[in-house]
């Protein structure tokens, strides 16, 4: 494995709606190289709102000889206001710099957790573009937006939208948003009234249902607000309950009982920070509604054709394998790879062996596919 060196470049996308400057929005992103040349191929290591550079994966995939530029969007450590769609326009901007100044010849998207399903969304309207507005009516013309392909995609751990994430964590105990405390004891997932696991399969489909009305509640609340052109920010309470995490029979893998990725469940629940904890009217029906997100990694892997990579972690405290499995058996690309690495969490903390094995894949994948 060979020294690392880093440096920040720089590039801008088009503006759009939700640009703080009329004309462009400045990016920057972190450049990991190994040895004194590039790589034939990069990988864009992709974060729709948040800033994550020099994550281990990051850096263990860059000293194996495959260079790695992590990006962020316009939306980086702002996630509350994030519109997916407008993100596509920041990644087309990193492609084209990645080809055009940069010089590779081969550019991957590399896409970990919510990163997977963005690059889905980006490959599938680069290639098929067919949005013409965000869902709260704003026109965006992505056919228009010029978007470049990229020629590969790998998957770690990826979900297959936050909206289907949230639908399956959301606290259906909750029946009025601005009132904490008032709770349907009967969907209450930590309290005194909840089942055992393993659950009866009538209990889970009584509480997914009442998962879905929770979410179209608020999606109502949201709608109404940009109706009346109020589009502040509010609270979303109580966003990690799924049965999942509490029931290993449910979609089963080698996860640990009682755990997430952000540690015990029942805490995280009742945090001041959280998953789609903060958002905006125009966020929320972007990021989090079931009913009006855009984004759908089974929907967009129809539309891959180029090489896929999807690497399923054994144990994943986060994703259910099945929604990595579903985007794998849609995706339309001959040129397709399932892995699953025993063991490994979502994360891969405290795993240096399942952490190299993942990067190694990665790093041998694009070698071969140069």
């Amino acid at each position: 494995m060979s020294e690392l060196t880093m440096r920040w470049v720089a590039t801008a996308a088009g503006a759009a709606h939700a640009a703080p400057d009329t004309e462009r929005v400045p990016l920057g992103g972190l450049l990991l190289q190994a040895g004194e040349r590039p790589s034939p191929s990069i990988y864009l290591f992709l974060r729709p709102a948040g800033v994550w550079h020099l994550l281990p994966i990051e850096e263990a995939i860059a000293s194996r000889g495959i260079d790695v530029l992590a990006v962020s969007t316009r939306y980086a450590r702002n996630e509350a206001l994030a519109v997916a769609e407008y993100t596509l326009l920041d990644i087309g901007a990193w492609v084209r710099l990645a080809r055009e100044t940069l010089g590779y010849r081969q550019v991957n998207l590399l896409g970990w957790s919510g990163s997977g399903t963005q690059s889905a969304f980006y490959q599938e309207q680069a290639v098929r573009p067919t949005i013409t507005a965000t869902p709260d009516g704003s026109g965006l013309d992505l056919a228009a937006a010029g978007l470049e392909p990229a020629d590969g995609l790998v998957f770690l751990g990826a979900h297959v939208s936050r909206a289907r994430m949230l639908a399956d964590m959301i606290d259906p105990s909750v029946i009025e948003e601005d009132l904490s405390t008032a709770r349907d004891p009967a969907f209450d997932l930590y309290g005194a009234m909840a089942p055992e696991p393993p659950f009866d399969p009538a209990f889970i489909a009584s509480y997914r249902a009442a998962q879905l009305a929770r979410i179209r509640r608020i999606t109502a609340f949201a709608r109404r607000q940009i109706e009346r052109g109020v589009p502040d920010p509010f609270i979303v309470r109580r966003t990690m309950a799924d049965p999942h995490f509490l029931d290993p029979a449910i979609d089963p893998n080698e996860r640990l009982p009682g755990r997430c990725w952000l540690g015990v469940p029942c805490a995280v629940n009742e945090a001041a920070s959280g998953i789609a904890r903060l958002t905006t009217p125009e966020a929320w029906l972007s990021q989090w509604s079931i009913d009006d997100s855009n984004v759908d990694a089974v929907r967009s892997a129809s539309a891959v054709l180029t090489p896929l990579l999807v690497i399923e972690n054994g144990a994943d405290d986060a994703v259910p394998p099945r929604q990595l499995r579903d985007t794998f058996e849609t995706a339309a690309s001959r040129d397709k790879t399932y892995l699953r690495v025993p063991g490994a969490s979502h994360s891969y903390q405290g795993q240096p062996h399942a952490l190299a094995m993942v990067a190694d894949a990665v790093s041998a994948w694009a070698s071969e596919r140069h």
